[in-house]
């Protein structure tokens, strides 16, 4: 059986754009693709037959390649990925909607105000999800006006960050001081929740779901607001029934991450944040039953899928460089060892089958470890005061 082709855009989330390229090209799906990286893991898959780079940093330049090869090579679905190609395609919706069927959103409007943690937030409030206890200032003489009264220890959080990049703590009024003289924006001040990692993916059409999986994150780099580098598969109920009521109320049309800490102090799941994308962790997802990408490529095509829950709990997932990484990192290297030994039920995103994007990334991760160092500092890593 043929399939009509699909162009996936990256956006700077290779990890989930080389999840996406592999399990449709196993379908046998033709697989085109474009990424701001030039050393972009999927660009080497087997599975991609057709590949360019687009500019990073202006929209508007990256608007006319991409335009350009989807006029020059006429994907049947347009997939992105990531924010960055997410935010380009929005803009400019009416441009690619003519040509190409662009999977499900939910359009700039919501797109922007779910990246927004302060309007993310207000809405989950609203909506009666539960959130940490959070605070909105406006200006930074109104953040230090609140360091007498805070819940320490306090999160300060970039509005529109994402991969934890910039979060910084503060366990009391100097320190509070400290982070805000050296904060260029005014950042979102929430109450730091201590315990364990919950995330949440749906696909919705029109606030019904479609698609949903959910899982905990295990290990992560850099800790401690990093990227998961090991997740395992979940069967979680009530965190559905959240996730469903939310996006729900939004009639979200799409693909939505969203990223819970469950609370030791009162057991409830509180919402940190609100991804309107595919994961990183999409790995995650299709090993737990429920294949997204195709669900999404079905979707573009006018296609109704059968609704699918996460099937498979008690799978670990991991990725082995993030894992080399993480435990060269810790502290606690006797127990992340322990953690690495145990490979029952655990799978991983290595396929030997497409051995390059992984020398692609080992290359990559390399030079981000460097960075990492006094001599290749980087800026906005995340870090504590």
């Amino acid at each position: 059986m043929s399939y009509p082709s699909v162009m996936v855009i990256g956006g700077s989330l290779p990890r989930a754009t080389l999840s996406v390229v592999r399990t449709l090209g196993r379908r046998g799906i033709p697989v085109f693709g474009g990424d701001s990286r030039r050393l972009a893991p999927p660009a080497f898959s087997r599975y991609t037959r057709r590949w360019f780079s687009y500019p990073s940093g202006d929209a508007a330049k990256a608007h006319d390649v991409i335009t350009a090869h989807v006029n020059a090579w006429r994907p049947a679905v347009l997939l992105p990925v990531g924010n960055q190609g997410w935010a380009v395609i929005l803009r400019h919706f009416a441009d690619y909607a003519g040509v190409t069927a662009v999977i499900p959103s939910p359009g700039w409007d919501l797109f922007e105000r779910l990246r927004d943690k302060a309007t993310l937030a207000a809405l989950a409030e609203e909506h009666e999800v539960p959130v940490p206890l959070t605070f909105r200032p406006q200006t930074h003489e109104e953040a230090l006006a609140l360091r007498h009264r805070l819940p320490y220890p306090v999160l300060l959080k970039p509005r529109g960050g994402e991969a934890g990049v910039g979060i910084v703590r503060a366990d009391g009024e100097h320190q509070l001081t400290e982070a805000l003289t050296q904060s260029g924006e005014v950042p979102l001040i929430q109450q730091y929740v201590d315990g364990e990692d919950l995330d949440l993916t749906l696909c919705c059409v029109h606030g019904r779901p479609v698609a949903v999986s959910t899982y905990v994150t295990l290990r992560k780099y850099p800790e401690p607001y990093g990227v998961p580098v090991a997740c395992r598969t979940t069967r979680d109920d009530e965190l559905m029934e959240i996730g469903t009521r939310f996006l729900g109320a939004l009639r979200y049309h799409g693909v939505a991450n969203l990223d819970f800490r469950r609370d030791r102090r009162d057991g409830r799941p509180k919402l940190l944040d609100f991804n309107p994308r595919l994961a990183g962790t999409t790995e995650v997802s299709v090993a737990s039953g429920v294949d997204l990408p195709w669900v999404l490529y079905r979707l573009a095509l006018g296609e109704e899928p059968q609704r699918l829950l996460s099937s498979k709990s008690g799978v670990e997932v991991r990725w082995p460089i993030g894992e080399f990484q993480h435990l060269l990192a810790t502290r606690d290297k006797r127990s992340a060892l322990r953690a690495l030994w145990r490979w029952r039920r655990v799978a991983t995103n290595v396929s030997l089958a497409d051995p390059l994007p992984h020398l692609a990334e080992a290359v990559v991760a390399v030079h981000r470890s460097l960075r990492r160092t006094r001599w290749f500092p980087s800026r906005g890593e995340p870090r504590v005061v």
